[in-house]
């Protein structure tokens, strides 16, 4: 694999069984992304995109096929190698921001620090830092339920970016916005890119969203087909 290539997925198929009957999410799936490449995911409900984020994302695992992330093969790795690649390699952002209701803001950023063995008094000076960068520096010490949907998104786009993973997976992140709202969180996730150099795949319904990030893969048939940006 060239070292251009961050993340493949190679004849990658996923089969669930819904009532004895077998359900063919993703069928000889291939894909590569490049490093500090933007891709949307595009495609209409149930067709495989959430499914195949979970895989490349080593939340779930093929049914069969290969996926290489950083060189590392990945796919038949054992629960504690999968966790720690998915620790240094990836970082998530969902539609709903899934913050610990019970942290604030710098405490949600730092916890995936200390879980990595980060000491707490550099976690946290890191979490600020980030923090502080996206606007969020006077609300630190404010807990999910007392920030804007957009603030808490944004501090799960800070709670994804700490470890400074490569890759970027994103899952309908601004669907639970409104679109001036979800515009600021898209412009945040290519400033990312720019400023870091972090490869980006965002599922989306969106065609603004698709349209920021330039290139489009939609999903059809269980396969990956690119397609012109909207």
């Amino acid at each position: 694999m060239s070292d251009d290539i961050l993340l493949e997925a190679r004849g990658v198929t996923k089969t669930f069984i819904q009532g004895n009957k077998p359900l063919h999410v993703l069928s000889n799936l291939n894909m590569k992304l490049e490093r500090g490449e933007l891709s949307a995911l595009v495609g209409p409900s149930g067709s495989g995109k959430s499914t195949l984020l979970q895989i490349l994302g080593l939340l779930d695992k093929p049914t069969s096929g290969t996926l290489r992330i950083g060189g590392e093969q990945a796919e038949n790795m054992n629960d504690k190698a999968r966790t720690n690649l998915r620790r240094h390699a990836i970082g998530f952002v969902y539609q709903f921001h899934h913050l610990l209701p019970e942290f604030n803001a710098l405490e949600n950023v730092a916890m995936p620090q200390i879980i990595a063995g980060v000491k707490k008094k550099e976690a946290h000076e890191k979490a600020e830092g980030l923090l502080s960068s996206l606007g969020l520096g006077a609300r630190l010490d404010h807990r999910p339920a007392k920030l804007s949907g957009g603030e808490r998104q944004r501090v799960a786009v800070a709670r994804a970016l700490v470890l400074d993973p490569p890759v970027i997976l994103a899952d309908e992140p601004t669907g639970n916005l409104d679109p001036e709202t979800g515009d600021r969180i898209a412009d945040l996730l290519l400033e990312m890119n720019r400023s870091r150099g972090t490869t980006l795949v965002v599922v989306t319904h969106s065609v603004a969203m698709a349209r920021k990030l330039g290139r489009s893969l939609r999903i059809e048939g269980g396969q990956v087909h690119p397609e012109a940006a909207a």
